[in-house]
């Protein structure tokens, strides 16, 4: 039998991005849509605090699992009064630090779909099995407690949760998650959050599964900087969870990840104490985007665009018209432009795009997008999205 870590799939998303680059590198005109990571400028705050550290030569090893100023300011900053905090290297290794601490051969992880590309893996690479909930395509693909509670057995560990939720761009509200930690509760399972798309909440107000004493025994909750903060290069995440468990992903970060960088703490820690108006800006920032980008899609009525509440994402149906990998395979070829296939989400049929470009980069995508449905599908009536 092969090791567990040859198993693991390659990432289509990374996949579909690679290849974009490669064409765009030859000089060919691409428009790439697939990576989920903020396009402009990191704060000023944080820059400033890398070139003051570099000066004072602040590049040697710090704690595992975090600097304490860095830890006292996510606290502060997050609200997270309870349980311990960790510092990691981006918000993906402490997710996989928390299913490897909780999870081995014989568990299993509730999964709800369509998700993360790297969480199956993730839950794969521990020795556990996803289970894989799906979510309702008539209420964003969301899934509630009782999705949850049909799925749950004997082996059942924990439940692995993306709010707002990428592909799809759905948030959860606070009944909806309320219900889901009553569940996980009663049939005491571990719950691993994934909060990194907090800041993009477009309409109404985000809420965390933090704002529920009774989950935080169970909680493992993570964000990071990537997003809220453009600083998705400089890799740096954080976390609160149960001290027991905090010190088992302590452990485990030590020899798998290593500390986090110390550059790359001065610039969270710089931005975390900031005032807040950077996470507001980019927020409206790309809540236009998405407006511009769903106005632009929808000129043809046979096109009906739904608009996410977070994250930064559009999540189109092409099931009626061409099998998902084949779709962007020829988007990309024939128009320049870099979409997702569903398939990576463990959901075929559907293609996810990220509206990370300007706007004026965002609009010809359309137009192409538009152009290449009516080349190719023209005789498909009655397509939608």
């Amino acid at each position: 039998m092969k090791p567990i870590c040859r198993q693991v799939q390659h990432s289509l998303t990374m996949e579909l991005d690679q290849q974009a680059r490669q064409m765009a590198s030859s000089g060919r005109d691409v428009i790439n849509l697939t990576a989920g990571q903020v396009d402009l400028p990191m704060p000023e705050a944080g820059k400033r605090a890398i070139l003051a550290a570099l000066g004072e030569d602040r590049t040697g090893y710090v704690p595992a699992t975090g600097s304490a100023d860095l830890k006292a300011a996510v606290r502060a900053h997050m609200g997270w009064n309870e349980g311990e905090i960790l510092i990691g290297s981006g918000a993906k290794p402490l997710v996989h630090g928390a299913i490897q601490c909780l999870c081995g051969p014989g568990d299993e992880v509730l999964l709800p779909v369509p998700c993360y590309t790297s969480y199956p893996e993730m839950i794969r690479l521990s020795g556990a099995e996803p289970v894989p909930v799906a979510g309702d395509p008539h209420h964003d693909f969301t899934v509630c407690a009782a999705d949850i509670e049909s799925h749950i057995t004997k082996r059942t560990k924990a439940l692995l949760l993306n709010n707002p939720v990428n592909p799809t761009g759905a948030v959860y509200d606070r009944e909806q998650l309320k219900e889901i930690v009553d569940i996980c509760v009663e049939h005491d399972l571990y719950i691993i959050a994934d909060e990194v798309y907090s800041s993009f909440v477009y309409e109404g107000d985000f809420v965390s599964l933090y704002a529920f004493p009774e989950a935080r025994e169970r909680l493992i909750l993570v964000n990071a900087a990537s997003k809220a903060y453009a600083m998705a290069g400089l890799r740096i995440g954080y976390a609160v969870a149960p001290a027991n468990v905090a010190a088992a992903m302590g452990g485990y970060q030590s020899h798998a990840v290593g500390c986090p960088c110390s550059l790359s703490e001065r610039a969270a820690l710089a931005a975390l104490t900031m005032d807040g108006l950077y996470e507001r800006e980019l927020a409206a920032e790309f809540r236009a985007r998405r407006d511009a980008m769903a106005d632009a899609l929808s000129l043809q009525k046979e096109i009906p665009i739904h608009r996410s509440r977070g994250a930064f994402y559009l999540w189109l149906d092409v099931s009626h018209l061409d099998d998902d990998m084949a779709f962007c395979r020829r988007l990309l070829a024939e128009e320049g432009v870099a979409l997702t296939p569903g398939s990576a989400f463990s959901w075929p049929g559907y293609v996810r795009l990220a509206y990370t470009k300007k706007e004026p980069l965002l609009l010809e995508a359309a137009a192409r997008i538009r152009r290449f449905i009516q080349r190719n599908y023209s005789s498909s009536s009655g397509c939608s999205f």
